[in-house]
């Protein structure tokens, strides 16, 4: 299993990482090793930079199973266009962004339309020629595919830069919930979370696959064992951290409601009463918030906060999703980010201004969330 990567500049090369460093003392890696699943290693003295993109959801109409499930919409998913509506932006925005890392959240692949895998292939094959260490979680159509779970999880596990693990599915639920650790001069500076917020299509427990969205009591245990190995390793205080699954927590419903966010269906009111859902601009501001919500989130997790507490108690920075994709808000709410990133193909429904990917940024001075609207500079 790959257990620690180094990100090196390959000078000159429009997909390399910016700068150079070597590796910390072996002893300190192999510590650090004990704590987290993965060790990415990369030059000190800078901020480390991030790249999200979700929602790529890759549909090849070639393989659909049922006929008439794509009216209209044959010729434009032909698996030859997926270099026009997905590839070429996702290669637009990782020239432009330089990442440390690439987070795929979910969605990647819309499984039910990639039975023999080719897509699958496809996205590995585009997310390996940047040379760039790249991760994901899973959304609520990846593991569609009649290929199987395990299948998808040993395709990533194998690929020579994702820092990919199925995680402990024989004690907790969910496929692909693991850490990574950031290591700058030998020193651990971020923690990066990937956890399945389940929620698939389709339902398969001998798949550890669940149809149910939301954290599982034993992924919530879990999440709390991780964060108190850290803390010990880390002198008593919980590393900084960022994390990312599919499905929004409602806490993110709550920080958007301080720029007018109101839903019923949610239970999000106004001062005023008022219930229905309104388009919403998140007004720019030096705390970072941003963004657009186009549409009511379809559903939000973690009803009754106990994650988002988790959150607030081990300094989490930072969460991220994706599952509604025309938004893109980042609102802060006691304390924690929360973010949509941008979603970054043309396939399924999205609206042209608000596709790209989100860079972000954590190190000294905290975490800095930015858009990368494709075709703006």
């Amino acid at each position: 299993m790959k257990r620690s990567l180094v990100s090196l500049m390959l000078c000159g090369a429009l997909l390399a990482v910016a700068g150079c460093g070597g590796k910390p003392p072996k002893e300190e890696r192999e510590k650090l090793e004990n704590v987290v699943d993965f060790v990415l290693e990369i030059p000190e003295g800078r901020d480390a930079v991030v790249l999200q993109l979700t929602d790529i959801q890759i549909i090849d109409s070639d393989q659909q199973r049922y006929p008439g499930r794509l009216p209209n919409l044959v010729e434009e998913w032909k698996p030859e266009n997926m270099e026009k509506l997905a590839f070429s932006h996702m290669r637009e925005i990782v020239e432009r962004v330089k990442p440390d890392l690439i987070v795929l959240s979910g969605d990647n692949v819309y499984g039910e339309f990639d039975d023999n895998g080719t897509s699958l292939a496809a996205l590995i094959k585009e997310m390996e020629s940047y040379q760039t260490a790249w991760t994901l979680t899973f959304g609520n159509h990846d593991n569609e595919t009649r290929k199987g779970v395990l299948w998808t999880c040993e395709q990533y596990e194998k690929a020579e830069h994702c820092l990919f693990k199925r995680g402990p599915v024989e004690s907790v639920h969910g496929n692909g919930n693991f850490n990574i650790g950031i290591s700058q001069g030998g020193k651990l500076t971020e923690v990066v979370w990937l956890m399945d917020s389940n929620g698939h299509t389709d339902s398969d427990s001998d798949q550890n696959m669940y149809s149910t969205q939301g954290l599982f009591p034993d992924q919530i245990e879990w999440f709390i064992e991780q964060n108190e190995k850290l803390r010990k390793f880390n002198g008593g205080v919980s590393p900084k951290s960022i994390g990312f699954f599919h499905h929004p927590l409602r806490a993110f419903g709550n920080g958007l409601q301080k720029y007018g966010y109101t839903s019923g269906r949610h239970d999000f009111y106004g001062e005023d009463g008022s219930a229905d859902f309104k388009k919403i601009a998140v007004p720019e501001n030096s705390a970072g918030d941003c963004g657009y919500m186009n549409k009511d989130a379809g559903s939000y997790i973690d009803q009754e906060y106990e994650f988002h507490e988790l959150l607030k108690k081990y300094g989490c920075e930072g969460w991220f999703f994706g599952h509604d994709h025309e938004n893109n808000a980042s609102v802060t709410y006691d304390g924690v980010r929360y973010t949509y990133g941008l979603k970054a193909s043309e396939y399924d429904s999205y609206i042209s201004s608000v596709l790209g990917g989100t860079r972000i940024t954590v190190g000294e001075n905290g975490l800095k969330v930015m858009h990368e609207y494709l075709g703006k500079k």
